[in-house]
């Protein structure tokens, strides 16, 4: 893990002095210039990250000088960075001179990556053991586990997130601001929920709807895949404990198998966002709008959607677009991709392209199958039918077939919407609360209790009823433990959104008890649809969201298995059997 950290500061480089070198070379050999984005803009954008170059140079400084053995070392390995990062504070604020800097140490700092190990004699090897033992990061020493790691690391992204909503350069024209809504807004990007309580399109300035792309995509893969993804594309390998903790958060056995996952998340998420920002592109440019901005729509929608986020550019969501079947088709099946899972994805492509077979699919993947296409199939017929004649009830039928099926694919998952949810019937708000519950699939980029946990659950309850002790899928026996951890998750589920109801009733005494009971599944699950509540909320229950879309993102199951951590070693005791009557 300190291997892990220390490589943060080579990541911030590569985005924000990279991301700095990149938009001035565009700038200095073409015009950025659009109805949505002037001249203007882009210089000061241009301003703020030449400000910012110097102390991202100097983060890395300070990094190399904490690896370094000795104050020789530093100097001997690490003379050209202090030479760059002279010239850049003593010439703050000019934008070519910091570029060029810039550009030559970042140049550097990818070069030193692939730099051979130091060779020691016997001797100096003893010292530097002894050294790193007494020099162990608090990391190491605390000896965290995989869940807790997935905590901090959530936390951290969250954390910084806030901070770049907080800059000046995030808000619109005219808006500002405040903590609590930046602390709201990364954590409901970074947890892929999609609840917000400012307009991302009026209080946000383009910098900012960036800052949030970041935010979404970080959270929809997860920071470890992000960094575990870096690390191979820059030809290095993952350290020891950074495979067991890939291992275990993929649920993968073999390193062999761990890298190729890695790769195919790699692959399937370029791939899948591309392709859709493509068509989304076309389809927006079609709506009449400019091609640079339809294209920048395209690429935020595109990835929004495949990471389940629900995050829209648009006041209404996507209710202006709802009889537009380019978008909303293309929305719905970035949705289905993104909440199937990659283990899922990659089993199709194998179907799909290479001409494998349906049944030789995993039992995890035809359990997602088909739980997933069955939730999608049952919920847009009752859509259909229970609002026939209310909330569809002025559009044609295949309209409704329309609208029925995509609010079915995204209600669950993502949190788009492209009829208003309160023209809807209570009934139906409360079914969408309940396949929200459910969500998406694991090792997606959705939340939830999954699809695998609640199809177990249904085989679980149906083999008590025929009075057998097994639970089966496709003429496989799923193992006890397995039913086990899969009845836990939606029990301690059940507990935390029982009580964040509670606690949002009290903090919000004059708000409606079904909003309330919608906003916090909604929030729990990831999914940030919204009955039109989250912007009215006070301090206490924007906060109090706020945890609830944590946990929904890092999972139940891993927030107790983090706290309880500490306990995991005391023992080992198999006692005899008890009797129990129950029911």
């Amino acid at each position: 893990m300190t291997r892990l950290y220390q490589n943060i500061p080579l990541l911030l480089e590569l985005f924000l002095n990279g991301l700095f070198i990149m938009v001035y070379s565009f700038y200095s050999t073409t015009t950025i210039e659009t109805s949505w984005i002037s001249a203007v803009v882009v210089e000061t954008v241009l301003e703020v990250f030449a400000g910012m170059a110097p102390f991202v140079v100097l983060v890395s400084v300070i990094s190399f000088f904490i690896k370094s053995h000795t104050v020789e070392e530093f100097i001997r390995k690490y003379i050209f960075s202090l030479i760059c990062i002279v010239p850049m504070f003593f010439t703050w604020g000019d934008i070519q001179f910091t570029f060029w800097l810039a550009a030559v140490h970042l140049f550097s700092s990818v070069l030193s990556v692939y730099e051979a190990p130091t060779v020691y004699t016997e001797k100096e090897e003893r010292e530097e053991s002894n050294e790193q033992t007494l020099n162990l990061g608090v990391l190491e020493k605390i000896k965290l586990a995989p869940a807790q790691i997935v905590i901090l690391s959530f936390s951290a992204i969250i954390g910084v997130g806030t901070l770049f909503l907080l800059l000046p350069i995030s808000a619109a024209s005219g808006k500002n601001i405040t903590l609590v809504d930046a602390f709201f807004t990364a954590t409901s990007a970074t947890c892929v929920t999609g609840l917000t309580t400012l307009s991302i399109a009026d209080n946000f300035s383009f910098i900012g709807q960036v800052f949030i792309l970041i935010l979404i995509q970080i959270g929809g893969l997860g920071y470890m895949t992000l960094y575990s993804s870096m690390t191979i594309l820059l030809g290095k390998s993952l350290a020891v404990r950074d495979q067991v903790l890939m291992q275990d958060l993929l649920d993968i056995s073999s390193l062999e198998d761990l890298l190729q996952m890695i790769i195919n998340i790699i692959k399937y998420t370029l791939v899948i966002e591309l392709i859709g920002a493509a068509i989304l592109t076309f389809a927006f440019n079609s709506q009449g709008y400019e091609f640079g901005e339809a294209l920048y729509y395209g690429i935020f929608h595109s990835v929004s959607a495949f990471c389940n986020a629900g995050f829209a550019l648009f006041n209404n969501s996507l209710e202006n677009f709802q009889l537009n079947p380019a978008i909303h088709f293309t929305i719905s099946l970035l949705i289905f991709l993104g909440g199937l899972g990659f283990i899922v994805i990659k089993e199709l492509e194998y179907v799909l392209l290479k001409g494998g077979k349906l049944i030789n699919l995993s039992v995890h993947s035809k359990i997602v199958l088909t739980t997933s296409l069955s939730l999608v199939f049952m919920v847009a017929i009752y859509i259909f039918f229970s609002e026939f004649l209310h909330g569809l009830n002025d559009l044609s039928v295949w309209e409704k077939l329309q609208v029925s099926l995509f609010q079915s694919l995204t209600t669950r998952t993502a949190g788009f919407n492209t009829i208003s949810l309160e023209a809807l019937h209570p009934h139906t708000i409360y079914l969408f609360t309940l396949i929200m519950f459910i969500g998406a699939s694991p090792g997606s980029t959705g939340g939830g209790i999954k699809t695998t946990t609640f199809a177990i659950l249904f085989q679980s309850v149906k083999a008590t009823l025929k009075g057998r002790d097994k639970v089966e899928f496709f003429d496989r026996k799923v193992p006890n433990i397995v039913v086990v951890r899969a009845v836990a998750i939606i029990v301690i589920s059940l507990i935390i959104v029982s009580f964040f109801i509670l606690l949002m009733m009290r903090l919000e005494p004059d708000k409606d008890f079904l909003k309330v009971f919608f906003e916090v599944v909604s929030a729990f699950a990831t999914v940030g649809l919204s009955l039109g509540i989250t912007p009215l909320l006070s301090s206490g229950g924007k906060l109090a969201l706020i945890l609830v879309m944590f946990i929904g993102r890092v999972g139940p199951l891993t927030l107790a298995l983090a706290l309880g951590q500490k306990n995991q070693d005391k023992g080992n005791v198999d006692y005899p059997e008890g009797r129990i009557m129950i029911g």
